[in-house]
């Protein structure tokens, strides 16, 4: 981890993620920091006192279950928020989160801004959908389905944004399959028109829509 101290590129970044738009605070003060791939970003039992804007790289998202297996959540790119929900709560996170590939995260420190920022509306409601997000992401992991199949159309369905795939292996995370299952389902869905190709990894619900 290492705290960048270039105003220009953190006033790059700024500017390219358009996050100072989700805030009408005057006056916040960001940071920039780096992690190696690999390096943890979170921790349970570290409180975590700030919100980390990954702008750059890829997160992986697990916890470790009491026989010291890895139980995945999730894997995703950026942009995304970390922290959002320990916010209101104590701070702590209960998932272990590492660096898949190098990041850049804008960092902005939450006890210093509590006050403004429990009064920020157009932040108070990007909180909302964050967190909205990431408790349909949970929900769908106990969702029931009796195929593959099914289950991956419920995840385009009720998942992904756009009704969109994008990405292999945090799919293969959150759908709790092999890369060969989900190639292979994937494959079938589309020969059947359930499913588009956009891209190498990238599908879509056939029309972009969800299923009715």
């Amino acid at each position: 981890m290492k705290t960048v101290k270039d105003e220009k590129l953190l006033a790059h970044w700024l500017e390219k993620s358009g996050i100072a738009d989700c805030f009408s605070t005057p006056g916040l003060r960001f940071s920039l920091r780096r992690y190696d791939k690999g390096e943890p970003v979170t921790v349970p039992g570290r409180k975590m006192e700030e919100l980390l804007f990954v702008v750059e790289g890829t997160v992986r998202i697990y916890g470790i279950r009491s026989n010291g297996s890895i139980s995945p959540v999730n894997q995703q790119s950026a942009p995304l928020l970390l922290g959002d929900m320990e916010l209101f709560g104590q701070g702590e996170t209960p998932f272990f989160t590492d660096a898949v590939t190098p990041l850049s995260c804008l960092v902005l420190p939450v006890e210093k801004h509590r006050e403004q920022l429990e009064q920020d509306v157009p932040f108070l409601h990007m909180l909302l959908r964050s967190c909205s997000d990431k408790l349909r992401l949970f929900a769908f992991v106990d969702v029931p389905a009796e195929t593959i199949e099914e289950r991956v159309l419920l995840y385009l369905e009720q998942v992904c944004p756009s009704h969109e795939l994008k990405g292999i292996e945090a799919a293969v995370l959150q759908l709790r399959c092999s890369r060969r299952q989900l190639q292979r389902v994937l494959a079938k869905l589309y020969a059947s028109g359930e499913i588009e190709k956009l891209g190498k990894g990238h599908y879509r619900l056939a029309g972009g829509k969800g299923r009715r």
